[in-house]
């Protein structure tokens, strides 16, 4: 009796160490994940809610969930730069880098273009602008916020766990083609709820929204700093204010990961809102329907502050 107990534990902890599941960077990665893994297995995500992927740092129990996933996915180094030493010791078929598929290079817009910011119209003291943000990739790697780039992912990550878990062939099939069917709906959806507000302008506090403007014809005056955990200048924000005071925009956004103080400093007696936009979609559960829910909970953030005006 107590040799098959032993056994039987043994056998109970083997299996819950194999059973690793599957592993996502950030938050939203794993809201597409988890619509593909649904029924199949867990997904767990790396970075804690409120934690921001440009500065975060590692803890030891994190390097035993990278170690340990079955599969590993994560944007690309280039945002989750502290990811860059733990995932070289995992082998290739053990994780995703979505930003180097062919598919996702193919639409990945560079950090210029998906949003004007303020200093491009303005050349005093541009340079100093890229000098402060060189180490900042040419690319914008916010990839999650794209509908499109999302319906990649989730095909590039079916594909993958296929191969991991042949035998649940059928439900990753059908998980793949209801969260296709969903994202298409809700896309639509959000087209139309967004028309009504792409005339308004506005700011951001940090340069993360270019694919979400780009899908549904925004478009912002600029934003606050490329990268959050680099401070605005002085100059920068002389020229926000300056482009506030002139009516020019209707809403400031912050958020929740960065509580600036900065932009209750510069918008402080302007006549414009201040909204807060979550683009890492912090308290969404985990499910099927997480994705959906989460660029229908951003849209909104949007739509209620421009339609303040």
């Amino acid at each position: 009796m107590g040799k098959k107990c032993i056994l039987a534990g043994l056998l109970l902890s083997f299996l819950s160490t194999t059973q690793a599941d599957v592993v996502t960077s950030i938050r939203p990665l794993g809201f597409i994940t988890a619509a593909i893994t649904n029924g199949v297995t867990d997904v767990q995500i790396l970075l804690p809610d409120g934690a921001s992927p440009h500065d975060y740092a590692l803890k030891p129990s994190d390097l035993e969930k990278i170690k340990t996933a079955d599969l590993f996915i994560l944007v690309g180094s280039n945002l989750e730069t502290f990811l860059e030493k733990p995932l070289a010791q995992l082998p290739p078929e053990k994780r995703i880098t979505l930003a180097e598929d062919p598919a996702v290079k193919a639409l990945l817009l560079k950090s210029s273009e998906d949003s004007t910011a303020v200093n491009n119209k303005n050349s005093h003291g541009h340079h100093h602008d890229h000098d402060e943000h060189h180490s900042h990739d040419e690319y914008n790697m916010h990839i999650w916020l794209s509908p499109d780039i999302a319906r990649i992912a989730a095909n590039i990550i079916y594909h993958r766990l296929v191969a991991l878990y042949p035998k649940y062939k059928k439900q990753l099939d059908v998980n793949l083609r209801k969260f296709d069917e969903k994202l298409t709906q809700t896309d639509q959806n959000i087209a139309k709820m967004l028309q009504s507000v792409g005339d308004k302008r506005y700011f951001f506090f940090h340069d993360a929204y270019g694919y979400f403007e780009k899908r549904y014809h925004l478009a912002s005056l600029g934003y606050f700093t490329i990268n959050p955990i680099i401070q605005p200048g002085a100059q920068r924000l002389y020229q926000i204010r300056t482009m506030l005071a002139q009516k020019k925009a209707v809403c400031v956004f912050a958020e929740p990961q960065f509580r600036p103080a900065v932009i209750k400093a510069v918008i402080k007696d302007i006549d414009v809102y201040m909204g807060t936009l979550d683009p890492l979609g912090s308290g969404i559960g985990l499910s099927k329907d997480s994705y959906v829910e989460f660029l229908t909970a951003l849209s909104n953030q949007f739509k209620s502050c421009l339609d303040e005006n």
